[in-house]
């Protein structure tokens, strides 16, 4: 059994009101451009982050450092109109296309989730533009190294493999609000810095995780890119063959050990600023990358 979420993200999935969250995003969304209302509301909930690991963490690190409820929930609708801009960018990413009305509706999202911001810590608004800018720089940056490593396999650098967590910088800005909410504006950037190298760590894990759709797909992921290069001729297209690379060739063990220093990192950093639900979180992964480790002592059934 893998060690359970921390008690606070749990607790704060529990009181998060989905649907009104949800419903309160389409409607927004829906305000915005009257013209696209019926094409929002035939979304799947999960662009508005339902399936999202991340989507509690601000609310339940809000709760920790005593951010009011009603900006809490405030804020949840504000994360899930974000989170609908960032969809779209995976659904192109990653999968090629995407809806024609979700790509209409990805400016006016991000937008009302900044002006959004703005409104929660009136006075705010330059700055929160400005560490959304960062963010986001920091972002691209992640996506160009990702998309430079498509369809090759060729050795990644140490920057680029410290630097995976940056993919999720864009949700960075959160944690500055939620500091500041908290009355507390010194502790968003040591929290924040603690929650990148989190993202590092998870990143790593999903990469390992799905390696053979990776393969499939053309996503030389930093494990799947070490696998190959040790064994050039490995069918991709078998799972089996394909993770006995990944052990063979140690870029499991590899992925395991620097996701596992990644979120040793994290806590450390997190517990300097009291960023409790950071902290824990990272501990929990930490944990589970341990599990992960042994794992892959166990020997592999072959009938």
């Amino acid at each position: 059994m893998r060690t359970p979420l921390p008690p606070a993200l749990t607790v704060e999935a529990e009181r998060s009101p989905w649907r009104e969250v949800c419903r309160g995003s389409r409607a927004v969304l829906a305000r915005e451009l009257p013209a696209m209302a019926t094409a929002v509301n035939d979304f799947p909930a999960a662009v508005f982050g339902l399936d999202s690991g991340f989507f509690h963490l601000p609310g339940a690190q809000a709760r920790a450092w005593g951010v009011p409820e009603e900006q809490i929930d405030r804020l949840r609708v504000l994360l899930a109109i974000g989170h609908f801009h960032f969809a779209f960018h995976d659904l192109v990413i990653d999968e090629g296309r995407a809806p024609a009305a979700m790509c209409v509706l990805a400016d006016v999202s991000l937008l009302r989730y900044l002006d959004g911001l703005a409104e929660l810590a009136p006075g705010s608004a330059d700055r929160y533009r400005a560490l959304h800018d960062r963010y986001y720089r920091a972002y691209a940056a992640a996506m160009a190294r990702d998309l430079g490593h498509r369809g090759e396999a060729r050795p990644y650098t140490t920057d680029e493999i410290s630097g995976l967590g940056d993919k999720a910088a864009p949700g960075m800005t959160a944690l500055h609000v939620v500091a500041d909410l908290a009355g507390m504006p010194a502790r968003g950037e040591p929290a924040a810095q603690a929650l990148l190298r989190l993202c590092t760590g998870l990143q790593l894990l999903d990469d390992l995780k799905d390696a053979a759709e990776d393969a499939t797909n053309g996503v030389m992921s930093w494990p799947l890119t070490c696998a190959l290069l040790a064994y050039p001729d490995v069918d991709l297209t078998d799972e089996r063959d394909l993770r006995a690379a990944l052990v063979g060739s140690g870029a499991a063990s590899a992925c395991l050990n620097v996701a596992g220093a990644a979120f040793v990192d994290a806590a450390r950093l997190a517990d300097a600023t009291d960023a409790t639900v950071v902290a824990d979180l990272a501990r929990t992964w930490s944990s589970r990358a341990a599990e992960q480790q042994s794992d892959l002592l166990l020997p592999v059934d072959l009938r």
